[in-house]
């Protein structure tokens, strides 16, 4: 497997290239917003582009596409738009002040995710600088949480643990060192449904007994959440409720 960018047009598209012995045909298909080509070993890279040549508007066109829809599942931080916070929709309120920082504050009684932004900063700035600020809000609300409700289930499910982190994932919402009996967690999870959250956590105490996803893991697993596979469900399908 091969991983390297095509131009089309303006755009650098990233491109991973599988070879395969037992294979007379190429696939040309996107997974996310990467290339993917699957072809005979055989299939020379100078035979593969002059082929890739006669689809470049249609991969275009599709490659624009998905950029398209990645980039509405990003906040941009304009009045009006939505962000998640325990599962519920909070609508944006940007202001600009004459104060010198960022202010983050939540009203949750009328759901609303209020900004505050020096007007000193330009539209370019604007969004590398409050994903930081929100980030950080974020992980806050998120540590208030799991201060709560990680001693309550390791004292429920009688399985203890060390101590547990909080850093900015989005790949994974959790994972677990067993040997050290050590949780992290992705800030992200304050953004999702309680429910949700209490899964997660289950999920990687559970590890602390189980390293692997064995049918014990699984059981023990369901033994606290019970419908916790159409929750894992949930959270695959619904992983852009945690997009900044």
């Amino acid at each position: 497997m091969s991983k390297y960018f095509i131009k089309i047009k303006e755009k650098e598209i990233p491109v991973i290239i599988r070879n395969y012995k037992n294979t007379d045909s190429i696939k040309i298909y996107f997974k996310g917003n990467i290339l993917n080509i699957s072809k005979s070993k055989y299939l020379s890279k100078k035979k593969m582009l002059e082929i890739l040549k006669q689809y470049e508007e249609k991969i275009y066109e599709q490659y624009m596409q998905i950029i398209s829809k990645e980039n509405k599942k990003i906040k941009h931080w304009y009045t009006g738009e939505k962000i998640s916070y325990k599962g519920e929709d909070y609508s944006i309120d940007m202001e600009y002040t004459n104060k010198k920082r960022i202010k983050i504050t939540l009203d949750e009684c009328n759901k609303i995710f209020s900004i505050e932004v020096p007007e000193v900063l330009n539209n370019e700035e604007n969004k590398e600088v409050i994903d930081k600020y929100v980030k950080k809000f974020l992980s806050v609300k998120t540590i208030e949480y799991l201060n709560v409700k990680v001693p309550y289930w390791s004292e429920k499910m009688q399985i203890s643990y060390n101590e547990f982190k909080v850093g900015d994932a989005i790949s994974k919402y959790g994972s677990c060192i067993p040997s050290k009996r050590r949780l992290h967690f992705s800030n992200r999870i304050i953004m999702l449904p309680e429910d949700k959250i209490d899964a997660i956590i289950v999920h990687e105490l559970s590890h602390i007994t189980y390293a692997n996803h064995s049918s014990n893991f699984y059981n023990l697993v369901q033994k606290y959440i019970p419908n916790y596979f159409e929750i894992d469900k949930w959270l695959k399908k619904n992983v852009n409720r945690v997009m900044i």
